[in-house]
């Protein structure tokens, strides 16, 4: 869980100033999503400041957004909002997808089946899919899913077209991208390829550095604002 600062007597004298300032930006931007609800606010209120990535985007002198961004692991994700993509994301969750919701949780959404990804443990609506996102979902629901499954599925290229609340749409797509990590772990890193991780996707070495790296390239999901 990040601390955005450690206490109000830690900062400097430019946040300082806008303390206030931010304090009662911070209550009318709560009241305004949460009305008079005790559950919204137990939900969207974070009673230590440190802690608020709201707070302390306030603090730092800019204007909150017209409406709450998607998070990521539950904290506000404002750069999938205000920076250019692609973004990487990592934790994906597909298997509930399409599967019978519990009754109360269907009443609430409007819809017997589940409808959305968790991106980074984030509900995203589902808008669309390319056909091998469809060969994705099911391959994953057949309950007989393995590592070279992964591999082809990622190879083929799923896209989804998804959306968070009103914002625009996104497409979540697959990208080779490079990462790099040192012989001692490269043990680890092979237990995460063996575990099915969507991060390791067809993971290959491109080059040993000098300086005793071990360069690899993998496929990985990325978003990015549909235009």
């Amino acid at each position: 869980m990040p601390t955005f600062f450690q206490s109000k007597d830690l900062l400097p004298p430019e946040l300082l100033a806008r303390w206030d300032h931010a304090v009662a930006e911070y209550d009318r931007v709560l009241q305004g999503i949460c009305g008079d609800s005790a559950a919204c606010r137990l939900f969207y209120y974070n009673q230590i400041r440190e802690k608020s990535a709201l707070f302390w985007r306030l603090l730092n002198g800019k204007d909150p957004l017209p409406m709450p961004p998607p998070t990521r692991y539950s904290y506000p994700w404002y750069g999938i909002i205000e920076e250019p993509g692609p973004h990487q994301v990592g934790d994906i969750g597909f298997h509930a997808y399409g599967k019978p919701l519990g009754q109360q949780l269907a009443e609430i959404r409007g819809t017997d089946r589940e409808d959305r990804l968790f991106i980074e443990q984030c509900g995203w609506s589902v808008l669309s899919r390319n056909a091998a996102a469809q060969d994705m979902l099911e391959t994953l629901q057949s309950g007989e899913f393995t590592l070279d499954d992964q591999n082809r599925l990622m190879s083929a290229g799923p896209e989804w077209i998804v959306q968070y609340r009103a914002w625009p749409a996104y497409r979540l797509f697959v990208q080779r991208y490079r990462r790099q990590t040192l012989p001692r772990f490269m043990e680890d890193t092979l237990r995460l390829i063996d575990k099915s991780s969507w991060s390791w996707t067809n993971t290959v070495m491109i080059r040993e550095r000098d300086d005793g790296g071990v360069e690899l390239e993998s496929d990985g999901w990325f978003l990015e604002k549909q235009e």
